[in-house]
């Protein structure tokens, strides 16, 4: 999502910040799949999904749960960035990403998540490598003289 924050604003002088990265870099493959809130939520593009084995319905993924949802089976994409606001008790159908190439700074965990969380075996950013994802890391446009 693009964002425009200010930094400086004097009498005489405005100076702004521009976030105009992505979540989805390219070369990306999209799935829908159910997601039922248990409370009303605002869910953040770039939030990480599992699936619950018993009702194949995706849960946002949480490293210690042990009902499947730990693993990862894509990202939350809305094609606009923001957020998606989630009723109490609903069920909604998300797109996920599911390959191609990802912004990893644009990703959001769970509390006390972070790609580098190891479950099983492996970490977050080994697991969503074997699901096709390609992170990437974005630093255009980040530094004033964009280095």
């Amino acid at each position: 999502m693009s964002t425009i924050t200010e930094v400086t604003k004097t009498g005489n002088q405005l100076n702004t910040s521009y976030d105009v990265s992505k979540v989805a870099l390219g070369n990306n493959e999209f799935v829908t799949a159910d997601y039922t809130s248990t409370s009303a939520i605002d869910i953040a593009e770039g939030t990480v999904f599992g699936r619950i084995h018993e009702t194949g319905k995706i849960a946002i993924l949480d490293k210690n749960a042990s009902d499947g949802s730990a693993y990862p089976v894509g990202i939350f994409y809305n094609g606009i960035g923001g957020t998606k606001s989630v009723g109490a008790t609903t069920t909604v159908s998300l797109t996920l990403i599911n390959k191609g190439k990802v912004n990893a700074g644009k990703l959001f965990f769970a509390s006390g998540t972070t790609i580098s969380s190891v479950v099983g075996t492996k970490q977050l950013r080994d697991h969503l490598n074997d699901l096709g994802l390609v992170l990437e890391t974005s630093t255009q446009l980040s530094a004033l003289d964009n280095a």
